[in-house]
């Protein structure tokens, strides 16, 4: 299997996790979790379930519409692009390969999430380069490196099954080929 489908695999894998990290602290007692109700603008999902509104909490990441699980989707594909050569070969991030990491993660999220540049509803604090953000925003940034790295170590350690996570998301052999 080459490389760009392990890491369309992995990034699965990792967007599944960013997805359960985020709904965590919304666990409630009784097991559910506080809701969250969005729009889904997946036709085939809305079409299947009779609605176009999704509780995000209370769904797991395979059982989100498409528009819901690409975010977090999109976050793991640009972490473990970062982290993967390095990674794969058993190389160490340095501190400054840490910070240039963080910021690319930056400028891809600032890339797909345009919103946060609109005057009315958008967030200015977050509308910044990476070098402009508060340092517990930096840090957020940063903070998806490490899970990404353990992503692709699970995998080497052959404890990620990709062909299971390629047939059930449907992922198909690239035929981008590594040199």
């Amino acid at each position: 299997m080459n490389d760009e489908t392990i890491k369309t695999a992995l990034a699965y894998a990792l967007g599944s996790d960013l997805h359960e990290a985020w709904r965590a602290p919304r666990k409630l007692e009784d097991g559910t979790y506080e809701p969250r109700i969005k729009k889904s603008k997946d036709e085939a999902w809305n079409a299947l379930h009779g609605t176009d509104e999704v509780d995000i909490a209370n769904c797991s990441f395979d059982q989100l519409p498409a528009n819901w699980q690409y975010e977090n989707l999109e976050a793991a594909r640009v972490a473990i692009e970062q982290v993967y050569d390095k990674t794969i070969v058993n190389e160490e991030i340095t501190p400054i390969e840490l910070e240039q990491m963080g910021e690319n993660i930056h400028e891809e999220w600032l890339k797909r999430n345009s919103w946060v540049f609109d005057p009315n509803n958008g967030d200015p604090k977050l509308a910044v380069s990476y070098d402009q953000l508060s340092k517990e925003e930096q840090d957020k940034d940063k903070a998806q490196v490490g899970p990404a790295q353990a992503k692709v170590q699970a995998y080497m350690a052959g404890l990620i099954d990709i062909n299971q996570i390629c047939e059930q998301y449907g992922i198909a052999e690239s035929n981008d080929r590594q040199l």
